[in-house]
């Protein structure tokens, strides 16, 4: 009897075992774990290295920048050996949290800065030359980028930059000292750094109610639900946009295709987003408030600009934007108004930065384009 009962017990086990297994391989089926990770590609040195030429491989380091939503907004036209044009990719415009297109001109910004950090790298000296963008256009024209050989490549640290941390500094490194030649290349723009505890429980609080805004707003949260990649296919398949990238990643390939699944519901995405950014809001120690007076087309890119330079220079802190309360939709637009009374006297804020203590978050869990993927004719 006893033995019967112990075979009964042991079948069960390994039923229960079997299912589980099932379970689990069909997750990371659906997840794509065993898939080559093409949208990790660009954060590979060797994948850079085996591109044709150096142009090719500057625009790779331009994909490494950083980007509103992750959303890439960048095609290039390659004129000649020496000769870009970038263009925005108005395909990638978020009309609902973005509908005056600052982020993405910012994104074009922080293109430019981490294409000129590779060009200097390899021993280029950089000619930009912007132009008003009409962003009517399905592609408007931001700039045209043309490089000369001045010296040799710098093989031993062409910076790998993520969204939020890279750098090249000494820990000891001044921070407002970086903060200040970043901002000083601009004429015209200014900052202020928010650091005393009530000050920065001031920010926080109104960060929050900017995130509860958008959150509960069903166009901005389906909108950003659609550019979410919850698993590796549509990782590989997109190789833009917001993804779960602070899983840890041994649970990852089980947690994606079930977020994938349960993801309909825009309401409960937009409380989750909410919860997650309380997370963050309790890491960050001060912010920077970068400020321009009468910011146009041109001083946004440039803030992108001074953004992607601090965060290739500071290597002590991860830098995180937080532009929900400069966004400009219906729901928003009184909280920006009390946001901008009180703290852009002195210049209009263009950009909030949250600054925390470095974590651990590789930069290849962001999916990336490869070169071909933002290339036109």
């Amino acid at each position: 009897m006893k033995k019967a009962k112990m075979k009964k017990r042991y079948k069960i086990m390994i039923i229960v075992g079997t299912s589980l297994l099932a379970v689990i391989l069909v997750l990371l089926f659906l997840d794509g774990t065993f898939l080559p990770k093409k949208y990790a590609s660009v954060w590979s040195d060797s994948y850079i290295r085996q591109l044709e030429n150096d142009q090719s491989r500057m625009i790779a380091y331009g994909i490494r920048a950083a980007s509103s939503h992750n959303s890439q907004p960048w095609l290039v036209k390659q004129i000649s050996s020496d000769t870009i044009e970038l263009y925005a990719d108005m395909d990638k415009a978020l009309p609902a949290v973005d509908g005056d297109f600052k982020q993405l001109l910012i994104s074009q910004g922080t293109f430019i800065e981490r294409y000129k950090e590779a060009a200097s790298q390899y021993g280029y000296g950089v000619e930009i030359t912007y132009k008003e963008p009409v962003l009517t256009d399905k592609m408007p024209l931001i700039a045209t980028i043309k490089v000369q050989k001045e010296g040799d490549a710098v093989t031993a640290d062409i910076v790998s930059s993520s969204t939020y941390a890279s750098g090249k500094s000494d820990k000891d490194n001044d921070f407002e000292k970086t903060l200040n030649q970043c901002i000083s290349e601009y004429p015209g723009f200014s900052y202020s750094i928010i650091e005393s505890d009530a000050d920065i429980e001031k920010i926080k609080g109104l960060l929050l109610d900017g995130t509860i805004v958008e959150s509960k707003d069903e166009a901005a949260t389906k909108e950003l639900l659609d550019v979410f990649r919850w698993t590796e296919w549509q990782k590989n398949d997109c190789r833009y946009g917001l993804s779960l990238n602070t899983l840890p990643s041994l649970i990852k390939p089980i947690i994606q295709p079930i977020m994938k699944f349960s993801s309909n519901n825009w309401e409960a995405f937009g409380n989750s987003s909410i919860s997650q950014f309380k997370d963050r809001l309790a890491l960050q120690t001060k912010y920077i408030l970068i400020k321009c007076e009468n910011p146009g087309s041109y001083e946004y890119i440039y803030a992108g600009q001074i953004y992607q330079k601090l965060v290739s220079e500071e290597n002590q802190y991860d830098l995180r934007p937080a532009m929900q309360l400069l966004e400009n939709f219906d729901a928003m637009k009184s909280l920006n108004m009390q946001f901008q009374q009180e703290y852009g006297a002195d210049g209009e804020v263009v950009m909030i930065i949250g600054v925390q203590e470095k974590t651990s978050t590789p930069a290849a869990s962001n999916p990336r384009h490869v070169v071909e993927d933002i290339l036109v004719q």
